[in-house]
């Protein structure tokens, strides 16, 4: 397994870097191979400890985000959510491996993450960009694989239809779906 370790407004001490990486490796003891890899920022915002954990395995990635007042903290509450999402989808792929469904090759998934300074407005100012991969996959792989990354926005390939869409959550808990029309 490989585990990559990201510290922002912070130092990486030789004690944070091995207990991430013990708690990690305990998490995905279920996954083993070259296919699984873990990217943990570790960030430092006022007085708020951030983990923020993307766990890579069989071509799906599992995300986790919890902050507290201390980082030892902050991790453990971070890999417990983790270990939850990792179980479920140990028991999804059970099923799936009953039905001999094809595992789609792990492709490498880039994020970058930078935000322009020089926009004064919030509402305008691009925090974040997240690169991936896009593969086709079902309505219903796109609404678990959504809820098991607890996104509230997921974009997708469909796979009946060869079109971008996007799914998302709103404010009454109801998926909605978008989808381009040529």
């Amino acid at each position: 397994m490989q585990i990559n370790i990201t510290a922002k407004h912070l130092k990486l001490t030789d004690a944070i870097d091995s207990y991430v990486k013990q708690k990690i490796s305990k998490a995905g003891k279920f996954f083993d191979g070259d296919a699984v890899r873990a990217h943990v920022i570790l960030s430092v915002e006022k007085n708020r400890q951030i983990t923020e954990v993307t766990f890579y395995i069989e071509g799906k990635a599992f995300r986790t985000k919890e902050e507290s007042e201390d980082l030892y903290s902050s991790i453990d509450l971070t890999i417990d959510k983790l270990s939850k999402q990792l179980r479920k989808q140990k028991e999804i792929s059970k099923i799936h491996r009953k039905e001999n469904l094809k595992v789609a090759k792990s492709k490498e998934i880039k994020a970058d993450v930078f935000s322009y300074d020089t926009m004064h407005d919030s509402r305008t100012k691009i925090a974040e960009i997240k690169r991936f991969d896009v593969h086709p996959i079902s309505i219903e792989e796109a609404i678990i694989e959504m809820d098991s990354l607890n996104y509230r926005v997921y974009m997708f390939l469909n796979s009946s239809t060869d079109k971008i869409n996007v799914l998302y959550r709103n404010d009454s808990g109801s998926i909605v779906m978008l989808e381009p029309e040529f």
